[in-house]
């Protein structure tokens, strides 16, 4: 399948999981057992869909985006809503095939962004794979912009904490 395993989020949604990459590690568990929120410098506030956590209040070079931490993807994955809104800088220079874990294989077009913002975490030159994954439709997120952050990006952070009971996100 290409991976070692899948822990989905149903078994998720009264704890929290901890990417620490200082350390290389990945710890689920509750809240307080993993430190509470002692540490993360940043903590956002998500909305739930279909046991996912979405922030929604983000913007990529200015456009506002919903985005979902992706810990099963390397690349960070934006629909086609999103690339039409960069215009010109979603024009894709090359074409990728992605494969998911479960060995589907989708192609996708690369493109560029100057600048992600999500509350006080700033992310620049990301590059987007863009593509309309059946992902996107299950949550909702077809019709406007939105990006899956992937692994990549969240390893800028020294940790990143997803509280899927409490609906945060943290970043250190």
């Amino acid at each position: 399948m290409g991976a070692e395993g899948i822990l989905g989020t149903d078994a998720l949604q009264d704890r929290r999981v901890v990417l620490d990459f200082k350390r290389n590690r990945m710890e689920v568990g509750d809240t307080k057992a993993l430190g509470g929120n002692s540490g993360y410098e940043i903590v956002v506030q998500a909305r739930r869909k279909s046991g996912q956590l979405i922030m929604t209040q983000a913007r990529i070079d200015g456009i506002r985006v919903d985005v979902v931490l992706d810990t099963g993807g390397g690349t960070s994955v934006g629909n086609r809503a999103l690339q039409a809104a960069l215009g010109r800088r979603g024009t894709p220079s090359q074409q990728v095939s992605l494969l998911s874990v479960t060995g589907q294989s989708v192609l996708a077009d690369i493109g560029l962004a100057r600048r992600l913002e999500i509350d006080a975490v700033h992310v620049t030159n990301l590059v987007i794979a863009f593509t309309d994954t059946p992902a996107f439709a299950a949550l909702g997120l077809t019709r406007k912009p939105a990006l899956f952050l992937g692994m990549r990006e969240m390893r800028l952070f020294r940790r990143v904490a997803i509280d899927f009971q409490t609906r945060k996100l943290l970043f250190d």
